[in-house]
């Protein structure tokens, strides 16, 4: 299912994606933080973050697509958005 109604914070997606690709874990060609993956188009433009059931791609201009199973699986999708974004991290050395 793709919804052009959802309402994604593409501010919010991309602070997780850097969270994700500085305390992931490196799992091929992306990083998985929390059951979150994320990763980069061949141009570096288009940055994705998904799990099992969503995919979320945040494209140039802050524009972006997302692909779902079911509302569902989307709540629960931005709902660990949230929760990485709010996640607390040491960056002491």
């Amino acid at each position: 299912m793709n919804s052009e109604e959802t309402s994604v914070d593409v501010r919010q997606a991309l602070r997780v994606f850097d969270k994700i690709q500085r305390y992931g874990q490196q799992r091929e060609n992306e990083k998985q933080l929390f059951g979150v993956f994320a990763s980069t188009g061949f141009d570096g433009y288009t940055v994705t973050l998904r799990d099992a059931n969503v995919e979320l791609n945040v494209l140039f201009h802050n524009k972006f697509n997302i692909e779902f199973k079911n509302r569902h699986f989307l709540k629960e999708f931005l709902a660990a958005l949230s929760r990485i974004d709010h996640a607390q991290f040491d960056t002491s050395p």
